[in-house]
């Protein structure tokens, strides 16, 4: 570092080393440029000294020196200005920084007297330089400390104020130090006048919770509405006392978002992601990709298992919404009590139960992004109208609320039931039907794509293989004749199970026949296909074969969905856990 940089202090201690002395002084830098300088040199500073002065050898050598007779001293040799230096005496102390020359502190005599005190007090004056050079060197060091602290200073301030998320420093009475830029956004105040006052007039009550690292849920009125944020309080402890804390805060909305975007983005799909190249699927993924930009509701139709979820995602990661959430709810897993809740989100003290703080529903979370209804033939006949109208309007209100929250997703829809027939008996109403049937999709059940029966089978035995940590196997040609033989009834998501089962329970490389499972197996005796099979069955596998067949049509005739489950139950004389524990079994769920 130049000694430029501190050049008032170098030239306070020329002229306090002039003053002590009663010599002349000049300080030059590492690049012989006079720094500071006293009586006859003081004209000079800014200046270069002399070519080959006795100074430069003090620099190169970074050794002191004294000079008795400057102009005819063997050091002076090549001087610019010998013969006409009007110097009697010198001597040069170098100025060192871990044995990094800085500069040299120079003593000049003009005088008689001058000389003799350098000829006389050489010594004790070497040691009063070493000590004056340590005090410049430390003078730089501070300056370059001060400067880096001032850096970073900057820097840290920079990064805080780039931060989404807000922060406010406290200090051990509640008040305010610093706070961030977000902080001025989400409160709509300017910083300067939030310094110095307590937090409490902003979170009220929140210095009651002393130096506990805390999170907490709090609602303020920002101009006419309330926002609701997460506070985390982080106490900055320094021998066991709270000296200050650190507010980290984020709005409720964006902070559960967030976390809904960290869990969507592991599960990205793409329609690379889909696999198939039957004409059938080929067309089906050209329709949906090319309607993917597009705004339009989207209608998703297949049975049970034939991918309708992929298709949905892979449009919302097409589209223009990709950097928001893509939020899917099941309209048949959650009881009709609370599918309005997980929809529409309701206040504090909504109904009995609710959660004191509120919560955010479905609508709220996929603003700005894609909203996935699945199974909507399952969506309960009253919510429907209220499904429209949030459509219609592009805006809703909360379960127990009163301010309409404007949102703006896109809906798609997905079904495996007949929604026509439904709208015709009056199980769905036909003003919605209409409005989620802009863009129709009907995804092809796996038997009418047998072309693609060997591409999926061969990727979902890899996947499972590397899964599951089994070495690799192949398929016999029986099982893959049986493969495009058997109508896969569950579709994709039956051979997806099938296919784990067989890895898991299949010891040697080769996959044959007679691993497939038996409902599989079944299948084939009982409908005496041209496949190898053992006609010696016990009656245990003839009474399930039957049983299977039996659900299978009832399924086939009454439908996938709860309500039709219930149903079948109810016709069958049996438990609605049994059927399901039987369809399990049978692997038609």
């Amino acid at each position: 570092m130049s000694l430029f940089r501190i050049q008032n202090s170098v030239q306070e201690v020329a002229e306090a080393i002039e003053a002590v002395l009663n010599v002349d002084v000049t300080i030059i830098d590492e690049n012989m440029y006079r720094v500071a300088a006293t009586g006859k040199y003081r004209d000079s500073i800014g200046s270069r000294i002399p070519n080959s002065c006795s100074f430069e050898v003090v620099a190169e050598t970074k050794k002191p020196q004294v000079i008795n007779k400057p102009n005819i001293s063997k050091q002076c040799i090549n001087c610019s200005l010998k013969g006409s230096c009007a110097e009697m005496a010198t001597l040069g102390y170098p100025i060192l920084n871990k044995n990094k020359l800085i500069g040299v502190i120079g003593l000049i005599a003009f005088k008689n007297e001058q000389k003799k005190k350098i000829q006389e007090q050489k010594e004790n004056l070497l040691i009063f330089l070493s000590r004056l050079s340590d005090l410049i060197v430390g003078n730089i060091n501070y300056y370059e400390t001060i400067k880096n602290i001032t850096i970073q200073h900057e820097e840290t301030r920079m990064i805080i104020d780039s931060l989404d998320k807000g922060l406010i420093c406290t200090d051990e009475d509640g008040k305010i130090k610093f706070v961030n830029s977000s902080i001025e956004s989400y409160l709509m105040k300017d910083k300067n006048k939030l310094i110095n006052s307590s937090i409490d007039k902003i979170f009220p009550y929140l210095k009651e919770k002393g130096e506990q690292d805390f999170s907490i849920e709090k609602k303020i009125k920002i101009g006419n509405k309330k926002k609701s944020f997460i506070i985390r309080n982080i106490p900055v402890m320094v021998e066991g006392k709270k000296v200050s804390s650190i507010l980290e805060i984020q709005k409720t909305f964006d902070m559960v978002r967030s976390a809904y975007r960290l869990i969507e983005g592991e599960r990205k799909v793409t329609f690379k992601d889909i696999l198939g190249n039957s004409p059938k699927m080929l067309e089906v993924k050209s329709i949906a990709k090319n309607i993917a930009p597009s705004e339009s509701s989207v209608l998703l139709k297949g049975e049970s298992g034939t991918g309708k979820e992929l298709f949905a995602r892979a449009i919302h990661y097409e589209s223009d919404r990709n950097k928001a959430p893509f939020i899917a709810i099941n309209c048949a897993s959650i009881p009709d009590n609370l599918l309005e809740s997980e929809l529409f989100g309701y206040e504090e003290g909504a109904f009995t139960g609710a959660k004191r703080e509120g919560k955010m529903g479905k609508f709220e979370l996929a603003n700005g992004g894609t909203l996935f209804l699945d199974e909507i033939g399952d969506l309960p006949i009253h919510l429907q109208p209220k499904l429209l109208r949030v459509l219609q309007e592009q805006a809703f209100i909360r379960v127990g609320g009163k301010e309409l929250i404007s949102i703006s997703f896109r809906l798609i829809a997905a079904t495996n039931r007949n929604l026509e027939g439904m709208v015709l008996s009056g199980e769905f109403r036909d003003d919605l039907y209409y409005r989620l049937n802009v863009i129709p999709i009907n995804i092809p059940p796996l038997r009418e794509r047998q072309e693609d029966l060997d591409l999926l089978s061969e990727s979902l035995l890899n996947k499972n293989c590397m899964k599951l940590e089994k070495e690799k196997k192949y398929y016999s040609q029986e099982i893959k004749n049986a493969f495009h033989k058997y109508p896969w009834p569950g579709n994709i998501r039956e051979l997806e199970n099938t296919i784990e089962y067989l890895v898991n329970v299949v010891q040697e490389k080769e996959i044959s026949y007679d691993d497939l499972p038996a409902n599989i197996k079944d299948y084939f005796c009982n409908n005496e296909k041209d496949i190898k099979f053992n006609h010696k069955r016990a009656l245990k596998d003839m009474v399930d074969s039957y049983e299977k067949e039996i659900l299978a049509r009832y399924l086939e005739e009454y439908g996938y969905s709860t309500k039709d489950k219930e149903l079948i139950a109810e016709i069958l004389d049996i438990n609605l856990s049994t059927l399901y524990r039987k369809l399990t079994k049978f692997n038609l769920q």
